[in-house]
């Protein structure tokens, strides 16, 4: 359930979200099940699309002109080499067509190849306020087969209405993900509770397969909250300090105060985040205060979603060995068990801050502590470690 609510929340922030956790936990399913939720019966809008081994340039995700088959377009009498097409490119070529609806492409197993090789071009892109993505140079629009339209124009522009999530297991086949690639995206770390296997069992060991269709207009509305967040489409940029109330707007100069903070104590180790980093963190704070119910009581400091964008957006770019990042692990969990940055700077001049460490209190951010602690123990254990 937390998980569902934080991949709802965390796409609307930002529309790439990276699944990751052990083979099996249902990664895939949850965002299938969501993507059906908001999509229904129209099929044309969800694409599940299994990353191969052999994806090592774009043509899987974008196609490629085939020259050497030629075709006849629609009402046309000339014959032009056919767009060979993807799953991937009918999804935005549709997506263009209904842009007041959400489309969803979910990637299974991403990193069964080397990401940067098969998806850089699509992630500039989605990062570019007006992104392009060059398809063809054949100087019209080419069709997907004979008798179709030509619709594959030699220059797309990247439609603002999908949403990308990305599914992830770490084994001897897979590849890891490079910082430029986490940082583009929310990391969502699936967790089993100690609870989950009895109620599976007990269950007839039967997981989700169907779900109930959100009510009308529910997916009109998670794309218009989208696109007010992020600034997009002709809706202004929401900007917090100009819609909060006064007990937010004090919470969320904590906030800033905190993002300020982490900022400084991962500089020490030369792991500090970007601009990027920081404006998507108070996206996803933006959409937390539309979807509360009580904005009077909003309280981001030590709160769940600040909590939660510390452990998607800061940790994922956690890995290295026990020299490397020993001390920083170790700074970072007392910056999170007490939320003083003194506290957690202490650790730097201290040898033995890692090896000693041990929490002393209930951590304010205590989800992300947790990861941290569980970080803390593997690099004691095997000299590396890595969030993923």
């Amino acid at each position: 359930m937390k998980q569902s609510i934080s991949l709802i929340r965390s796409l609307a922030a930002k529309p790439f979200v990276i699944l990751t956790g052990n083979s099996g936990t249902g990664k895939t399913k949850l965002a299938e099940l969501f993507a059906q939720w908001l999509c229904g019966e129209e099929k044309n809008r969800i694409a599940l699309i299994p990353v191969g081994a052999d994806w090592t340039d774009n043509r899987n995700v974008l196609g490629f002109v085939n020259h050497i088959r030629l075709v006849k377009p629609l009402r046309e009498p000339v014959e032009v080499p056919v767009y060979q097409t993807t799953g991937i490119l009918d999804l935005l070529l549709d997506a263009t067509v209904q842009p007041s609806l959400p489309f969803f492409l979910i990637l299974d197993e991403m990193n069964l190849s080397h990401v940067e090789r098969y998806f850089a071009d699509f992630l500039s892109a989605m990062e570019s306020r007006k992104g392009e993505l060059h398809l063809h140079r054949e100087g019209r629009n080419l069709p997907r087969k004979s008798g179709g339209p030509a619709d594959v124009p030699e220059i797309l522009d990247f439609p603002l209405n999908v949403f990308v999530i990305g599914t992830v297991n770490i084994d001897e086949t897979t590849y890891m993900f490079s910082p430029k690639v986490l940082d583009r995206a929310n990391v969502i770390e699936f967790r089993v509770g100690a609870d989950a296997p009895k109620s599976f069992l007990e269950s007839g060991c039967q997981p989700v397969a169907s779900i109930g269709l959100a009510p009308p207009g529910y997916a009109e509305a998670f794309l218009a909250l989208s696109y007010r967040v992020r600034g997009l489409n002709g809706c202004p940029s929401l900007t917090l300090e100009d819609s909060l109330s006064p007990v937010a707007k004090t919470s969320l100069e904590k906030c800033y105060e905190v993002i300020g903070d982490l900022f400084a104590v991962m500089q020490k180790c030369n792991h500090e985040f970007a601009f990027r980093s920081m404006a998507e963190m108070v996206r996803f704070l933006a959409v937390d205060y539309e979807l509360t119910s009580d904005s009077d009581k909003v309280n981001w400091n030590g709160a769940a979603a600040l909590d939660t964008q510390i452990l998607q957006k800061i940790l994922p770019k956690l890995h290295g060995s026990k020299r490397k990042i020993g001390a920083l692990l170790a700074a970072l969990a007392k910056y999170c068990e007490t939320g003083i940055k003194t506290d957690a700077e202490s650790c730097f001049a201290d040898q033995s801050a890692l090896e000693t460490y041990v929490p002393q209190v209930a951590p304010l951010y205590k989800n992300s502590h947790r990861k941290l602690f569980e970080m803390i123990l593997t690099v004691r254990r095997d000299q590396f470690v890595s969030f993923i």
